[in-house]
C-alpha cells in the first residue's frame, strides 16, 4: 500500500482548510508528494490540530469516498439507477466487468486510506499537545475516531464478504492500520486483516468515541448521537439485531433529531434536524469538479452532465401513492422523481454548483434500523410495525396490515430501505449483507458470483511485501 498522498493532502488541509479542487477523469491519477512538514509542525497545538481535523472531514469529500463514484456506484450497480454516460470505467462497473486495475476501484481504496491516516495522525498527536484540555483531547480523538470507524466500514463492505453472524468471520477483509504514518514514502508490509477483525476495530472506535464525545455535536462534525447511529448501522450489519434496535432507539430519542414531515425536506433543507451527519460540501469545495452526484444526477439542461436516472424497474415496483417514486413536473417539486426533457430525474442531487451535501446518517434510517433489529431480534412485531409505518406514513403510504410479520415484515422493512435510501449510496451494500442477487439492470450477480466485492487494487498488491496475488479476492 502507498500513502505518497497522505501528507500532501494533510499539508493542504492544513493550509487552506482542506478545500477540495478535482476534476474528474476515466483513469486513476496517480499524486506525487510535492513538500514535506515535520510532524511537529503539523501537530504544533490546538490550532493545527483543529486544522488536521478540518482535514479529516474534508478527507471525506473525496471523489473515491463521499464525493464521487462509490455513492453513485452502489445504486447504478443495484436495482436503483442506470448509467448512461461515456466513461468506461463505469461502465465496466455497471456490467459487473472490474478488473484488478479499476481506475475507481483504486480511487476508493486510496482515499479512505488517506482519510485513516488523517485521523491515525490525530489519534496518536493531539494527546502530546501541551495547552489542550484533557475534555479537548477527548473531542479530537473521538471525532477521529469517528472518522476511522466510518472509512473502515465503507472499506469492509466494498472490498470484503460480508460479516456472517455466529461465524468465525475470518474471511479476508482490508489492511488494518492504527497507526499513522509521518513518511511519504512508508515501508508499511501488511497482510489483510479479517472481516472479523475489521468489524472488532470500528466496534471498538466508536465505542471509545460515545465515551469521549459531547453528546450533540453537530449535523457536519461527529457527536455522540453521531456515533451512536453509525454504530446502530455496524450492529444491523453484524446481525447484532436488539443492540442495532436499542441503538437506533437512542439517536431517535435525543431532541436534536426528528423525522422530518416530509422525505423531500432534507434535500430542500440542509440544516433539517433528519440529517444526524453529512459530509458538508460547499460550491468553493467543488469548483473545476465535474464527479460529483449533483453532475451525473442532473440533466444537462439544469447544468449537469445528466449521465445516471432511476431505473423504470424502480419506478414499476414502487407502491402506488409513494411520493418517493411518484414522478412530478419540475426539480425541486413536491416529489423525490421528476420528469425533464422527456426522462426522469432524482431531486435528492439538483445544486447545479455542486453543493450539495451527502447526508450518510438519517432518523428516516433509525427507523428502519430499529425495525428491523426489532423484527428479526427479540422484540415484538408491533413495535417494529410501528417503526416502518413512522417511515411509511411520511413517503404518503398507510400502515401496514396489523397482521403483518416474521420474513413478510422483514421484507417489507428492506423495501422500505430501498426507497428510502435511494440515490444515497446504499442499496448494493443491503442486498450483499442479505445475501440476495445483485442486479445492475443490465447483468445479475447471484450469491456466491464472484464480481460482488471489488478486486484489490493491484498497485495496493504490488508495493505491499505482505501481499501477492494470493491474497487478491476470487475471480480477479
Amino acid at each position: 500500500m502507498s500513502y505518497s498522498t497522505t501528507l500532501r493532502t494533510l499539508f493542504l488541509a492544513l493550509a487552506a482548510a482542506g478545500l477540495l479542487t478535482m476534476t474528474a477523469c476515466d483513469q486513476t491519477i496517480d499524486k506525487d508528494p510535492e513538500q514535506s512538514i515535520p510532524s511537529d509542525q503539523l501537530f504544533a497545538d490546538s490550532t493545527a490540530a483543529s486544522r488536521a481535523l478540518t482535514g479529516v472531514y474534508d478527507g471525506l469529500q473525496q471523489n473515491g469516498i463521499h464525493g464521487g463514484f462509490p455513492v453513485m456506484a452502489a445504486d447504478f450497480t443495484a436495482d436503483v439507477a442506470n448509467f448512461s454516460g461515456s466513461f468506461t470505467t463505469w461502465q465496466q462497473a455497471q456490467n459487473f466487468n472490474l478488473s484488478s486495475t479499476h481506475g475507481p476501484t483504486q480511487n476508493i481504496w486510496s482515499d479512505h486510506y488517506d482519510v485513516i491516516n488523517r485521523a491515525n495522525l490525530i489519534i496518536d498527536k493531539v494527546p502530546n499537545i501541551d495547552g489542550i484540555s484533557s475534555s479537548g483531547v477527548d473531542d479530537f480523538v473521538g471525532q477521529a475516531k469517528f472518522a476511522r470507524a466510518l472509512a473502515y466500514f465503507n472499506l469492509v463492505r466494498w472490498f470484503g464478504q460480508p460479516y456472517e453472524p455466529g461465524a468465525s468471520n475470518d474471511q479476508p477483509g482490508v489492511i488494518l492500520q492504527t497507526e499513522g504514518v509521518e513518511s511519504t514514502e512508508p515501508e508499511f508490509n501488511k497482510p489483510r486483516a479479517s472481516v472479523g477483525e475489521i468489524y472488532t476495530q470500528i466496534r471498538t472506535d466508536l465505542e471509545d468515541a460515545i465515551s469521549r464525545l459531547d453528546v450533540e455535536g453537530s449535523r457536519v462534525r461527529a457527536g455522540q448521537g453521531v456515533a451512536n447511529a453509525l454504530l446502530a448501522k455496524v450492529s444491523l450489519y453484524q446481525g447484532q439485531w436488539d443492540e442495532a434496535a436499542a441503538r437506533a432507539q437512542s439517536v431517535i430519542d435525543q431532541s436534536v433529531f426528528s423525522l422530518s414531515e416530509s422525505p423531500l425536506t432534507p434535500y430542500t433543507n440542509e440544516s433539517s434536524p433528519e440529517i444526524i451527519f453529512a459530509v458538508s460540501y460547499s460550491s468553493t469545495d467543488n469548483t473545476g469538479t465535474n464527479d460529483f452526484m449533483s453532475s451525473f444526477y442532473l440533466p444537462s439542461g439544469l447544468g449537469g452532465r445528466g449521465d445516471i436516472n432511476p431505473l423504470a424497474q424502480f419506478q414499476n415496483d414502487a407502491e402506488p401513492g409513494d411520493i418517493r417514486a411518484g414522478v412530478g413536473s419540475e426539480v425541486n417539486g413536491d416529489s423525490l422523481l421528476y420528469e425533464f426533457d422527456g426522462n426522469v430525474w432524482t431531486n435528492k442531487w439538483t445544486d447545479n454548483a455542486f453543493g450539495d451535501d451527502a447526508p450518510i446518517l438519517r432518523v428516516a434510517e433509525m427507523y428502519l434500523i430499529r425495525a428491523e433489529g426489532l423484527a428479526r431480534g427479540t422484540g415484538s412485531a408491533s413495535d417494529a410495525r410501528a417503526a416502518v409505518n413512522a417511515v411509511r406514513n411520511r413517503a404518503g403510504l398507510s400502515d401496514v396490515s396489523p397482521s403483518l410479520s416474521g420474513q413478510a415484515l422483514i421484507d417489507e422493512i428492506i423495501r422500505q430501505r430501498r426507497y428510502e435510501l435511494a440515490f444515497e449510496a446504499d442499496r448494493r451494500h443491503d442486498l450483499q449483507r442479505l445475501g440476495r442477487a445483485i442486479s445492475s439492470g443490465t447483468q445479475v450477480l447471484q450469491p456466491g458470483d464472484t464480481q460482488r466485492i471489488l478486486p484489490i487494487p493491484n498497485r495496493a498488491l504490488e508495493v505491499n511485501d505482505a501481499l501477492d496475488q494470493g491474497s487478491q479476492n476470487p475471480g480477479y
